[in-house]
């Protein structure tokens, strides 16, 4: 199981912002720091401010800035913010008939986990990855 591209985007930019949550960072600063295409970090920003997650500053000196305490943002949050959703509905080996009634070979075990993710993604918050600072991002 992976986050989608647009997923881990989002992640890599709110934790980076998180560092100094109290900063206005242009598109162009995010771009050039964390190497993310531009267009595509454009137009997720515009979609993480739409759901409030960041807030648009406009102006010369304007950008984004986290638009809420960092502890109320999860990574659940995150990823839902960005039309994703994290309820793993897709069989984990790519069969299209896999349910509890018709179960793949890894059925059981995934379910296991994906119970697991779902409880990390809503408990981790942006505060939470700000403090660990394990990798660059």
């Amino acid at each position: 199981m992976r986050f989608s591209k647009t997923s881990e985007y989002a992640i890599r930019v709110l934790t980076f912002m998180a560092y100094d949550e109290t900063k206005v960072y242009s598109a162009n600063f995010l771009h050039e720091e964390l190497g993310l295409p531009y267009r595509y970090l454009t137009k997720l920003m515009t979609e993480l401010s739409k759901k409030k997650l960041v807030q648009r500053v406009r102006g010369r000196e304007g950008g984004f800035c986290i638009k809420k305490k960092l502890s109320q943002i999860t990574v659940k949050d995150i990823v839902h913010a960005v039309d994703e959703n994290m309820d793993f509905k897709r069989c984990i080996l790519g069969f299209d008939k896999c349910s509890d009634d018709s179960p793949c070979s890894m059925h059981k075990y995934w379910e296991k986990h994906k119970k697991q993710i779902n409880k990390m993604a809503e408990s981790v918050s942006l505060d939470d990855l700000r403090k660990s600072k394990t990798v660059k991002l």
